[in-house]
């Protein structure tokens, strides 16, 4: 899809104005715009539980992968579709590995993102020009919440929280947010990756 295209496609579902008057159609128009953003990038602020935040360059090329590459080199977090891989040098530890379908980033990685489905979504609301989505599995609530939060005009993901069991909280800020043509598939090959990590 061209760049043009992409951005003409945002701009068809508004989340503002009447739109917002019931939840079922704030949930069927999020969910349109989430399953046309299939591959992006640009840079991202995480805030931690603490207060302590960190930036870098993030690619999101939906349905199933995600990469975070932390400023200087010594961190990434990987989804290559079937899995999240963690990389930290700094920790001398091995990649650790978690199934996507385990945390609450399925609902952004999903290949058909359907909001409406019986008690997924667990409030909605707007305030200040943004619409916020707070998804939580009915079936699986010890895996933890994911709210999202969208910019109304023009339309765009700006933020999410992801909220564990434990209580604790991660929230990434996405600072921009650009389509991207022909985005190799190797920056989400987690087995490649760890054979060359960590970075001499």
């Amino acid at each position: 899809m061209k760049r043009r295209d992409i951005l003409a496609a945002l701009a068809a579902f508004p989340f503002a104005g009447a739109a917002l008057a019931q939840d079922q159609t704030v949930l069927t128009e999020v969910s349109k715009y989430l399953n046309q953003l299939t591959s992006v990038g640009g840079r991202f602020t995480q805030i931690n539980g603490d207060g302590s935040r960190s930036a870098g360059r993030y690619w999101l090329r939906r349905p199933g992968r995600l990469r975070f590459e932390y400023d200087g080199g010594q961190a990434m977090v990987v989804a290559d579709g079937v899995n999240i891989a963690v990389f930290d040098a700094k920790s001398n530890a091995p990649v650790q590995r978690y199934p996507i379908g385990t945390t609450p980033l399925r609902f952004l990685l999903a290949e058909r993102i359907d909001l409406t489905r019986a008690n997924l979504a667990q409030q909605t609301g707007s305030q200040g020009g943004f619409t916020s989505v707070v998804l939580r599995d009915p079936n699986a609530p010890r895996d933890g919440s994911m709210e999202l939060k969208l910019r109304n005009s023009p339309p765009a993901l700006s933020q999410w929280t992801v909220r564990e069991k434990s209580g604790q909280t991660t929230t990434v800020v996405l600072e921009t947010l650009e389509p991207v043509q022909g985005m190799d598939m190797m920056l989400f090959n987690i087995e490649a990756l760890a054979r060359s990590w960590p970075p001499r």
